[in-house]
Order: structure tokens, then C-alpha cells, then sequence
């Protein structure tokens, strides 16, 4: 049995892959631990879906979000066959037009090759 919490599996959930990548990042550059957030963007129904759009709670944005150097890069979680709905799409265009990187990521392998692509370009290794 394979017991490597980091591998990738087919058909596993955002929130499998999300928890994949936290872990991963906090262990593997603990001196950036808080840098990777995640971003409530998903509400529940009814009153407490009203208090949390009150409270700045904004519909599609990226499940999470990079700061390092300056900089917040938006990243958005998907399953293999995952897609972005309407409302993250606009999202990505709102936030590209500031000025902010936005990337659509579906395994931990992919985020490990953007992270070694920002640090190399951030000069971190």
C-alpha cells in the first residue's frame, strides 16, 4: 500500500488536492508558512449567506492565494476534469486587469512546477 500523503490520485476532490498542496508548502518551505492562504470564497445558504456578503465574502474568487515578494498570485483549484464557472472567470479577468497572476492548477505536481517557476524568478533557491 502506498502511503505517499503527496501523490496524486485520479478523481481525488479540490479539497484533497488543497490539502495536498498546504501541507506540502508548510513542509517543504516552513520559513513561508502564512504566505499561502486559503480564500473563503464559498458561503452557505440563507442568513449566514447574507452576513458573509456583508462582511466582503466575494463569489469566484481563487480558492487560494500566494504572497511572496510584493506580489499575490492567485490560484485556483480544480479536479482533473474540473472547469471555472461563469462567475470565477469574471473573476480572472477582474483581477488579471491589475495586474495579477492567475493560475488554474489541477494536481500537486502542477503547483509544485509553479512554485520552483516564482521562486527561481524570485530567486528564493
Amino acid at each position: 500500500m502506498d502511503k505517499n500523503i503527496y501523490k496524486d490520485v485520479k478523481g481525488q476532490s479540490e479539497s484533497a488536492l488543497q490539502q495536498k498542496i498546504v501541507f506540502w508548502f508548510w513542509n517543504t518551505y516552513p520559513e513561508f508558512r502564512g504566505l499561502l492562504c486559503y480564500n473563503l470564497n464559498n458561503s452557505v445558504g440563507g442568513r449566514r449567506a447574507k452576513v458573509n456578503q456583508s462582511l466582503g465574502i466575494v463569489k469566484g474568487r481563487s480558492d487560494m492565494v500566494l504572497y511572496i515578494e510584493g506580489k499575490a498570485i492567485m490560484i485556483e483549484l480544480k479536479t482533473e476534469k474540473g472547469y471555472q464557472s461563469p462567475t470565477q472567470k469574471k473573476w480572472e479577468v477582474l483581477i488579471a486587469s491589475q495586474g495579477f497572476e492567475y493560475y488554474i492548477i489541477r494536481s500537486l505536481e502542477e503547483f509544485k512546477n509553479l512554485i520552483k517557476v516564482i521562486f527561481q524568478e524570485e530567486q528564493f533557491l
